[in-house]
């Protein structure tokens, strides 16, 4: 959970003049999002023919990016590494921008409302790349009877239960200290997977394994949700924590190559400015 600033990076909106070639991926020192929070926004790998690669391994154009992203141990021990030296509170699972906690959640919580009419589909929710369950917290305990949750630093699981409260976590069924890329969820368990600013930290093959196991662990009427940042144009990496923000043609390119229907996408409102466009992505 973690938001970056146009301090770290540069505005969809910015300078028409800055650089946004097919391998500025290099500029790999603009992002810092993490799981949980919005990176700022930015043009990375642009290309105006076509944003998204060919061969089977990867969906980014950047060369940069697939060299980092084949180094798939120190890519993850990266991140993981990264995120042990976060503070486990809110404002550090979104990297500084906890005033925007409340926007998020309202949003999250009428989008869901929408997508889940029937309390039938409501029964168990995971919530990937958890920290320590602010979305468990103020999301999903109020929309499905059951959460569990899965992150990869066990220090954050560690707080969950003293920042969600003693009553609500006798909810929680299940903690899970894992990487997304190696999580195995058991088949038509799920009514849910949350995803919120977490599959930026996923190489793209992982990306679209994960969700093709993510398919199969659903329940029948369920849903993989991502919420996460869009560039406008092509991919921006931050070899810092590992961490690749991809365009919304680059996503549903993913979302294709792993056998995923888009069923419904929405962009979230209010977000400050200097913030990347975070989008809904719900996927069957």
């Amino acid at each position: 959970a973690v938001v970056s600033t146009q301090s770290t990076g540069a505005m969809e909106n910015s300078d028409p003049n800055s650089t946004t070639s097919e391998d500025s991926a290099n500029l790999s020192d603009l992002v810092e999002g993490k799981e949980g929070a919005p990176p700022t926004a930015g043009e990375g790998d642009q290309s105006t023919t076509g944003d998204v690669e060919r061969e089977d391994e990867f969906v980014v154009r950047s060369e940069s990016a697939k060299e980092l992203m084949r180094d798939r141990e120190t890519w993850y021990g990266t991140s993981h590494n990264y995120w042990t030296t976060v503070p486990s509170t809110v404002d550090g699972m979104l990297g500084g921008y906890e005033h925007i906690t409340h926007v998020d959640l309202a949003g999250s919580a009428e989008f869901l409302a929408k997508l889940l009419p029937d309390p039938a589909n409501r029964t168990l929710a995971i919530d990937c790349g958890a920290g320590i369950g602010r979305i468990t917290k103020g999301l999903l305990l109020n929309c499905f009877e059951r959460v569990e949750m899965l992150d990869t630093c066990q220090e954050h699981l560690d707080s969950a239960e003293k920042f969600i409260g003693e009553e609500l976590f006798k909810r929680v069924t299940a903690q899970h200290c894992v990487g997304l890329q190696d999580f195995k969820p058991e088949p038509n368990k799920y009514d849910m997977f949350w995803l919120q600013w977490v599959i930026i930290y996923l190489s793209d093959t992982d990306f679209i394994t994960m969700l093709q196991r993510f398919k199969a662990g659903l329940r029948e009427g369920g849903y993989i949700l991502i919420k996460d940042n869009v560039t406008k144009s092509g991919s921006m990496v931050d070899s810092d924590d590992s961490s690749i923000t991809r365009s919304d043609l680059q996503l549903k390119q993913i979302f294709s190559r792993a056998g995923c229907q888009l069923v419904k996408e929405q962009v979230q409102r209010h977000f400050p400015r200097e913030l990347f466009k975070v989008k809904y992505y719900v996927l069957q």
